[in-house]
């Protein structure tokens, strides 16, 4: 079920898409908004359907104001906003009028869009080891999960530090935190991803490991992800400390 809100100040463009969702057996809608200034604190949902001219806050504003939170479709009469809007990853975009089968068009996507993102999550859940490239000859190391206790990037490379041993790979940092599964390793720091099973002390802005002499850098940028993560971690009877 995809959960989704409507903003659009003609209540018969609401009106038309609210019966067009109620025909989406995947479909719920959450509610509708005439002022998107009035939504933007009602955005926990699935979809966002959003008209372009509005008042106040126009619906391209709006998207940019919500970086990415949630999967944008606009609604709009107007073709010129499509070129820049594909900019911020909008998911689709509607001409008006719209017809169902359009509507379905999009709605279908997002569907798989999401579908996609929770069997690539689960992979990443079950899956105990990464394959990474270790030097120019693409030599690839087979490297286990447990194994890892903190991954350091540095200018041209990665160092993944086990507990016995140091692997120098030459991916970066956004592919190791994208490969990695989020309930065992989070990243600190623009230059640290740290395994949350290997945590021992947390002092202020500092991050101790277990076996690990020097502390961790906690940066301002990963800190309120990083607390959000521990407190679903402790609930969850996993603690790492």
């Amino acid at each position: 079920m995809l959960s989704c809100i409507i903003i659009d100040d003609e209540q018969h463009a609401i009106d038309l898409l609210k019966s067009y969702i109620e025909k989406v057996s995947f479909l719920e809608l959450k509610g509708t908004y005439n002022n998107p200034l009035n939504a933007i604190t009602a955005t926990d949902v699935d979809i966002i359907f959003i008209d372009m001219h509005m008042p106040q806050l126009s619906g391209m504003d709006f998207i940019k104001l919500m970086k990415g939170k949630a999967r944008i479709i606009i609604t709009s009469a107007f073709k010129e906003y499509a070129l820049e809007s594909f900019e911020y990853e909008v998911l689709d975009y509607l001409l008006k009028p719209i017809s169902f089968d359009r509507f379905l068009k999009a709605v279908q996507k997002a569907m798989n869009q999401l579908t996609f993102a929770e069997e690539d999550n689960q992979t990443k859940q079950t899956k105990n080891y990464i394959v990474v490239k270790t030097d120019a000859k693409n030599k690839l190391q087979k490297i286990e999960l447990d194994e890892i206790v903190y991954i350091e990037g540095m200018k041209n490379y990665v160092t993944i530090h086990k507990e016995q041993q140091q692997v120098m790979t030459l991916l970066n940092m956004k592919d190791l935190d994208n490969d990695l599964p989020k309930d065992q390793f989070i990243r600190v720091h623009k230059s640290y991803i740290i395994s949350i099973d290997k945590i021992k002390i947390i002092e202020g802005n500092q991050i101790f490991l277990k076996n690990v002499k020097e502390s961790i850098p906690l940066s301002e940028t990963y800190r309120q992800a990083f607390f959000d993560l521990l407190k679903q971690t402790i609930i969850g009877n996993k603690k790492p400390i």
